[in-house]
């Protein structure tokens, strides 16, 4: 058997107006196998797959995957990656010729080729039959003479002086080979437990047609029990009168049975089970037509109830039941195949850059809300990292194993957006997808779902929003059956949502619903310090070298007032190491809005009276002064050295005072104040300013010899 499906994509398009669907070729040594593949492919998934034959496809790369019904079809030109080699079964409703057999009988198992003969004979060993199997294929010249011929559906291999031929029909694809095809091809399988149901009632067919039988057959018991432990889900034959007949290895597993068969048979079922003794016309937990969901040591089970009838009279009972805990684990292996086809988080914590004191709030915010289950709502301008912070709050969750589905109603059109969020049911749409739909938030089930621009949502949508935060259920367009949903809900803005409420375009209770853990992204002028980081981190993600940045240039990325946010600075960083010249940026290399839009610098008279007006102009000018000698020796120096300074110069300023001084230069672009370790410079405005402050103070004089 070949696996590779690491690598393995699929162009799978879906739309309301057209389907990409994915393409089968499906190579069989005659065409009598490939319809019975097909019809079998068919009948699984719907029509959600295109199969081709050998004689309709034009080279392999047209196709999605190469189904082959044995290995020795397989060529060195088939694309590895794209190869399954078929795993194949009997019918076992064809088996009944067979078991009325004797045991020891000699039979000749015919196949076209030696290695499925072989494996024909394996399968039936497997099942429990005592003969003794010799294999043939055409061109065998050297076989035992045996009167009996078992053959799949071939009738025309047969050996002319074999005259009792038992034709048990092709063999078709194993169950276990349409799931690996459903998960290599992403295709939903909530189909699934139909057809194992189908292949029980095929089962339970069998058991009716063998009925017959029972005081004539010695050694029937046997083979059916082998029949019914190669079967996973759980299978218990009663008589007329409730009591048990058979069960199988699964079942006791299922039920937690201990004892043994011998124990059990003849035993009443209510007496054991009572649980299992029920009427289906009458139980409050019917789930449709014979089915029911029963609990269990704690565990739900679905049992189905078919009746055997011999001359239109009930001489028993079948019961299949199965563990919800498997179908929740196939469900949970589906979510990872579709976790790795896209459906997990892009982003991290680690991705989240900057030490300004903001971030490092925000983050410790993050932490402790991501650690409940809670709804999250993410406040910020455009481009500040809200879908950043989404993602990390999902890696840091207990949900982080499971899928995380992004959802954009700016991008959402008003018509596709209930059926999108909810799902279908088929035939609700004309040209929509056969057998309907999962929706995001079904798709979401065990995750996180991101509400990205939720105060673009229509107010029609908003009243089905409230409803699954409320109820945690979704019920599909066009259906008629609730489905629960397990999700946390995370949502995010860039509009006042308050704001929308009182206007009347966004319901109240659902922002009430949402602004349960609210967390508000910093804008970047808010948080100016981590320019240089971002800047630093966005060069080695777009430049091969590092450039050298100008002063002047890092001085003007930083006062900008970056309307954008960080979104606007990625496309800045983009631009001037594109255009930049001997790996250096200068003021040339910056994008238009810094050449035509800069804000020109406040009048000096202006800066002035502000800074007398906030505080002693004589300390704002010793700390200018400190500055401008650290630059003259291409320094950046930290606050304690400026307080040394000042007490040198006879300012007596404590280490909170000079902070709060710094800060005020800071705001009014003066200096540029770095995270710990990098130190403060004076900034071009603080340059040019410098000595319109020492003029001023001369003036008045506040000038001393510092």
């Amino acid at each position: 058997m070949i696996k590779q499906w690491n690598n393995f994509t699929i162009p799978y398009i879906k739309s309301f107006r057209g389907i990409r669907l994915p393409r089968i070729l499906v190579l069989t040594k005659d065409d009598r196998t490939f319809k019975l593949f097909n019809d079998q492919i068919t009948a699984f998934f719907q029509g959600e797959v295109t199969t081709l034959s050998s004689k309709e496809h034009e080279n392999d790369e047209e196709a999605d995957l190469i189904l082959l019904s044995n290995k020795e079809l397989l060529l060195d030109t088939y694309p590895s990656d794209k190869v399954l080699i078929a795993r194949r079964t009997i019918n076992v409703a064809r088996l009944e010729k067979l078991i009325s057999l004797p045991q020891g009988s000699e039979c000749l198992v015919i196949n076209n080729l030696a290695d499925t003969a072989s494996e024909t004979i394996e399968l039936l060993e497997n099942f429990g039959f005592k003969f003794k199997f010799f294999p043939y294929f055409p061109g065998l010249k050297k076989y035992p003479k045996i009167d009996i011929a078992i053959v799949p559906e071939a009738i025309e291999m047969v050996p002319k002086d074999i005259k009792n031929i038992i034709n048990i029909g092709l063999r078709p694809l194993d169950f276990s080979t349409l799931i690996e095809i459903a998960l290599i091809l992403n295709i939903n399988i909530d189909r699934a437990n139909i057809q194992s149901a189908r292949y029980i009632q095929e089962i339970i067919s069998l058991s009716r047609q063998l009925s017959y039988s029972f005081n004539q057959v010695s050694h029937l018991n046997q083979q059916l029990d082998a029949i019914l432990n190669t079967v996973h889900d759980g299978i218990l034959a009663t008589d007329a009168g409730k009591n048990i007949i058979k069960i199988n290895n699964s079942a006791k597993k299922i039920l937690g049975i201990n004892s043994s068969e011998k124990e059990i048979l003849g035993r009443n079922i209510a007496d054991i089970l009572p649980k299992l003794s029920i009427n289906s016309a009458s139980t409050k937990d019917q789930v449709s037509g014979e089915n029911h969901v029963i609990s269990l040591n704690d565990r739900k089970i679905i049992i189905n109830k078919s009746s055997f009838e011999v001359e239109q009279k009930n001489i028993g009972e079948v019961t299949a039941f199965q563990d919800v805990t498997r179908i929740q684990q196939l469900e949970r292996e589906i979510r990872k195949k579709i976790q790795s086809k896209g459906f997990s988080p892009k982003y991290s914590v680690g991705d989240i850059i900057g030490q300004s004191p903001k971030i490092r709030d925000i983050q410790l915010v993050m932490h402790k809300i991501a650690k409940t289950d809670r709804t999250v709502l993410i406040l910020g301008e455009n481009g500040t990292g809200k879908e950043l912070f989404a993602h990390s709050v999902h890696q840091l969750s207990l949900r982080k194993n499971g899928p995380f589905i992004p959802v954009n109603f700016a991008g959402l059109p008003d018509s596709l957006a209930e059926s999108e969020l909810f799902g279908y049911e088929e035939g609700t749409f004309t040209g929509a997808v056969r057998g309907g739909k999962q929706g995001l938030f079904e798709l979401a089930h065990n995750g996180t779902i991101f509400l990205d621009e939720i105060g673009d949502a229509p107010k029609s949508l908003q009243t089905l929003l409230l409803r699954v935060l409320q109820e945690k259920q979704v019920m599909r367009v066009g259906g008629r059956s609730i489905i629960p949903v397990d999700v946390r809900v995370i949502a995010a803005t860039n509009k006042d949502l308050k704001k929308q409420v009182e206007e009347g375009s966004f319901r109240e209770d659902l922002y009430y619903r949402l602004f349960v853990l609210p967390l508000r992204i910093p804008s970047l002028k808010e948080r100016r310090e981590d320019i240089p980081d971002l800047i630093n981190h966005f060069i080695r993600n777009f430049s091969s070298a590092i450039p050298v940045i100008t002063s002047e240039v890092m001085d003007t990325l930083i006062y900008y007032d970056w309307p954008g946010n960080v979104r606007e600075l990625v496309s800045v960083v983009q631009y001037m190491t594109t255009v930049m010249e001997n790996n250096i940026v200068t003021m040339e290399d910056l994008p238009e809005q810094f050449r035509y839009e800069e804000k020109p610098p406040p009048e000096s008279d202006e800066l002035v009276v502000r800074l007398v007006k906030e505080w002693d102009l004589v300390d704002f000018y010793t700390i200018l002064t400190c500055l401008l000698e650290a630059k003259n020796e291409r320094k950046s120096i930290g606050r304690g050295k400026i307080v040394s300074y000042c007490s040198d110069k006879g300012i007596l300023l404590s280490d909170q005072q000079v902070r709060h001084r710094m800060e005020i230069l800071r705001d009014l672009g003066l200096i540029y104040s770095g995270t710990k370790g990098q130190g403060s410079r004076i900034s071009q405005l603080g340059l040019s300013t410098y000595p319109i402050i020492e003029k001023t103070m001369r003036q008045n004089e506040l000038y001393f010899q510092l």
